[in-house]
């Protein structure tokens, strides 16, 4: 098989990046993997004898979108592909259906999420789903919604977790129970679909209600993450006062010393595919608090490895992490559950099955 991906993703261009070592692997499961991306300019890459990169450069998105379909019929024609997958259910995926028509080669669709999910958008990802010869998606949540919402047939779907390495530490887990403070982490982008301001929020309440029983505060919320809503949420701990407590670290390369020092984890996203960052903390032993989005109930059971609070639903937020805070054998239960639950999580060579089921669907 040969592939041909369109993508979002430019950091593909650093070949010391997840994404470019993973296209590695990927070209030698096929014979060609192709990669076209939004870039600041043109640029081609040779990442392996078998995978590389294309970046498109221009003013604007739609001349952008005429380049990345100009110079997609031009690879599709020299290099003979027959198989297109594209890394989003709107634009570019209807590129991708363009393509795959006018070259009658197969289409698969991988849908990692629904944000930004309305006007045009809306229209072309109800068009465009039941058509694609194949869709793979990170979720059963995923799945059961583009059954239900967008008509797909079942048989066409696979589902495919991100795949991120689960090997579990040996040492036993440590709980802090002798530190002066006790630290919240969330990681990702700082955009209004992940909720962040709910945190503050909650952190705020908490440490009022201290302030009124005569207690010092030490719980303290550490954010890790960039993104359009930072200089609001900052502005945000002004405003409420907690300024002392909120931190903003901004994007991270070494996300492990920051799991390391976390006491548990938070994520209050209204949205999510999946949730790597979850899954990473996960990994690490976390205690978890997280809305029913993404792998809650497939990954992350509430009680069990786990808290799984209903989105937008401050009150319980503020419940919980109190309850976290002072209850260390919940920590420590919940903690070793979340462990327990990613040990089950598909490995490198099954999920690389996977693609390799999915692609073959979609060879004509």
């Amino acid at each position: 098989m040969k592939i041909l991906v369109l993508g979002l993703d430019n950091s593909i261009f650093n070949t010391d990046s997840k994404l470019a070592k993973r296209a590695v692997e990927y070209g030698n499961l096929v014979e060609k993997y192709i990669v076209i991306v939004p870039f600041k300019e043109d640029k081609i890459l040779k990442l392996s004898d078998k995978a590389g990169v294309n970046g498109v450069g221009a003013k604007n998105k739609i001349f952008c979108l005429l380049k990345i379909y100009k110079l997609a019929k031009k690879i599709i024609k020299e290099e003979n592909i027959n198989v297109i997958s594209v890394q989003d259910q709107y634009y570019l995926g209807l590129l991708g259906l363009m393509l795959a028509r006018k070259f009658r080669i197969g289409l698969e669709i991988q849908v990692h999420g629904f944000e930004k999910y309305f006007g045009l958008r809306k229209l072309i990802a109800k068009y465009l789903l039941p058509r694609a010869k194949a869709i793979r998606c990170v979720s059963q949540r995923l799945k059961k919604q583009l059954i239900g919402e967008f008509g797909v047939k079942e048989e066409r779907i696979i589902v495919v977790p991100i795949y991120i390495d689960v090997n579990i530490k040996c040492q036993i887990l440590n709980v802090k129970t002798n530190s002066d403070k006790f630290i919240f982490l969330t990681v990702g982008r700082l955009v209004p679909v992940k909720n962040i301001k709910m945190q503050i929020e909650a952190i705020a309440e908490i440490n009022k209600k201290s302030q009124i029983a005569n207690r010092k505060s030490q719980i303290e919320l550490w954010i890790v993450g960039d993104g359009e809503e930072r200089k609001k949420l900052e502005k945000l701990c002004y405003v409420l006062c907690v300024t002392s407590y909120v931190k903003f670290f901004g994007w991270q390369d070494d996300l492990e010393k920051f799991y390391e020092q976390a006491d548990a984890f938070l994520l209050t996203s209204n949205y999510e595919g999946w949730g790597l960052a979850v899954i990473e903390a996960a990994v690490n032993g976390l205690p978890i608090i997280m809305t029913d989005v993404g792998c809650a109930g497939e990954v992350i059971q509430d009680g069990i490895s786990g808290i799984v609070i209903p989105e937008g639903d401050q009150k319980k937020l503020e419940e919980v992490m109190v309850r976290l805070r002072e209850d260390e054998y919940l920590r420590k239960k919940l903690g070793e559950g979340a462990r327990e639950a990613v040990k089950n999580l598909l490995g490198k060579e099954e999920i690389f099955n996977l693609y390799k089921e999915s692609w073959k669907k979609t060879v004509i």
